[in-house]
């Protein structure tokens, strides 16, 4: 036998008996009881492997020092024959789970045992409770399988187990090694009784009656009114406070309600149509005294007591209650509001025209000279105004217009004066600045010398250009000699001629340039000079003429030398 102490430490016992015959009188049996006391030696065991449901399971015996002869019980309940005394056997066991293998072995004539559990894996089989119902909460849910690799439920979670909340169906899917299993469970829950009695409830004139309904009507509700009642729902027809209370296996609930007396809607949307000014004022408000647990439902789709009116038109209101419909129709007209009309002051430029064509919805006007027209033309200087009316507002309107006219035109052309004589050239223009080419800035010029008059005048409405070339003569004289001319070919003063009106003999005339040289003459009184010299043009300049001539009155000869300057003129 074998004793097996704390730490693993053994005691081996042995029994010796030991027969002494003396002289054969006497026989003497002595029994001796040694134990030995083992600290090394932890006595035998044994290993298994774990492996699938149809493969066989290997058992190896350890630590069999001494051990003569061993005894296997596979723990399989479902045959007889689940033994062995191999020291390392094999077993198939047919299912999957945990087996109680039973080792007993002997070392010489002592006899000792060794209990443990051994697993065979089969394909999972996780085991979740049947369908059944709970009040609502948070609960726990195990797959019941300890022996998987991995665990997935229809929540996401890969835990062995999970906590649910919400009532539905859950389904976990467990691998091993041997295979997928999977099982399925559907929960559904109990909620403590709902708030389903209103709060209040109302009463319509004429003898109106409600029906309170506490909760549903399902076998598992119970109520108890304080009116008595126990049904789930009472009819009332007196104003009051109505109290229930409702239980369910999941919990109790009080309920009350006031049930009070309602008046059915009126709306008044306004005695009048009416007539919004100016777009200023838009949106229009439109309020309707609210009532109680009324609906409203207006034309343009609010639902509010009130609506914010934006454009014109036709607008109604319906309101409903429990009592009754009340509706009523608007119209809205947007009137504008005068507006200014002729902007800055301005001025008209020469046969310009100032025209308004003004539109005012529902409006009237009148300008300053009596005119009602909505149309009006301004071509003078003066200050015009008009005034606009409607139901909203009155507005004038002012506008200072100033008519200006630039044309300038000396229509003089050349002109010979006699020598004393003044000319007068006026190049007047409203609001002109003046430049002549004399350094003058006036509008007006006296001309007592010969020469080309220049003037540039301009105002607002623009630049206007224009000249004359003034020549002098001796009006006391027969004969007249030109102080200019211009042979450009335009037909006006092209040629130097000297005029005469009286006979004329012993006539000689010479034209020289500033150099002496002589360009041109002749003994004809009616001779001309086309500015050239020997075919060629002469430049624009100043030359010479010295003139010989008699005249004769009938009476007398005269004898005259005269002399003096020719502007060519191109």
């Amino acid at each position: 036998m074998n004793i097996k102490l704390k730490s693993d430490f053994y005691f081996y016992c042995y029994s010796l008996k030991i027969k002494l015959v003396l002289k054969k009188l006497l026989t003497i049996i002595i029994v001796l009881n040694i134990c030995c006391l083992s600290e090394l030696y932890a006595g035998p065991g044994f290993e298994s492997d774990t492996v699938c449901v149809g493969n066989p399971t290997s058992f190896t015996l350890t630590g069999a020092a001494g051990v003569t002869f061993v005894r296997w019980n596979f723990g399989d309940l479902s045959v007889t024959n689940d033994t062995s005394n191999n020291f390392n056997p094999t077993y198939s066991y047919p299912y999957g789970g945990i087996f109680s293998v039973k080792l007993i072995f002997y070392i010489g004539t002592i006899k000792d045992s060794v209990t443990q559990n051994v697993l065979s894996l089969g394909i999972p089989t996780p085991g979740l409770p049947a369908d059944y119902t709970l009040c609502a909460g948070t609960y726990g849910l195990n797959a019941n399988y300890p022996f998987g690799d991995s665990y997935l439920w229809s929540t996401g979670a890969t835990t062995q187990g999970i906590q649910y909340s919400i009532p539905g169906i859950y389904w976990v899917q467990v691998t091993n090694v041997c295979g997928i299993g999977s099982d399925t469970f559907n929960v559904t829950f109990i909620y403590p009784p709902p708030a389903m009695l209103p709060t209040t409830s109302y009463l319509c004139p004429g003898g109106d009656e409600d029906t309170l309904v506490a909760g549903p009507n399902q076998p598992n509700y119970s109520f108890q009114w304080a009116t008595g009642e126990t049904t789930n729902s009472i009819i009332v027809n007196q104003t009051g406070n109505y109290f229930v209370q409702i239980h369910n296996q999941c919990g109790n609930l009080n309920a009350y309600c006031n049930v009070t007396n309602l008046l059915p809607p009126i709306v008044e949307l306004g005695a009048n149509d009416t007539a919004i000014c100016g777009q200023i004022y838009l949106p229009y408000d439109i309020w309707i005294p609210s009532c109680d647990i009324c609906y409203y439902n207006w034309s343009n789709g609010e639902t509010m007591s009130f609506n914010l009116i934006s454009n014109e038109g036709t607008f109604w209101a319906t309101i409903t209650n429990e009592c009754g419909i009340a509706s009523d129709t608007i119209k809205i007209d947007s009137v504008p509001y005068p507006s200014y009309v002729f902007g800055n002051d301005t001025t008209l430029c020469n046969d310009e025209t100032l025209s308004f064509n003004l539109s005012l919805e529902d409006g009237d006007f009148l300008w300053q000279d009596g005119s009602t027209d909505s149309s009006y033309s301004i071509n003078q200087t003066g200050v015009y105004y008009v005034t606009q009316h409607t139901i909203c507002s009155t507005l004038t309107d002012t506008i200072i217009v100033k008519k200006l006219t630039l044309s300038l035109d000396f229509n003089i052309g050349d002109t010979l004066l006699c020598r004393g004589d003044t000319l007068v050239l006026n190049a007047t223009q409203p609001e002109g600045i003046y430049n002549w080419n004399t350094g003058s800035t006036d509008s007006i010029i006296k001309i007592n010398s010969e020469g080309t008059y220049h003037i540039s005048v301009s105002n607002y409405c623009g630049l206007l250009e224009d000249e004359a070339t003034i020549y002098f003569e001796n009006c006391n004289s027969c004969i007249h000699i030109p102080t200019a001319f211009s042979p450009n070919q335009d037909g006006h003063n092209d040629q130097f001629k000297v005029k005469h009106d009286c006979i004329l003999t012993n006539y000689e005339i010479h034209i020289f340039n500033r150099w002496g040289q002589e360009l041109f003459s002749s003994n004809n009184p009616d001779a001309i000079w086309d500015g050239k010299y020997q075919g060629e043009d002469q430049p624009i300049e100043v030359y010479v003429y010295e003139l010989k001539y008699s005249k004769s009155d009938l009476v007398n000869i005269t004898f005259e030398f005269l002399s003096g300057n020719i502007t060519l003129l191109r």
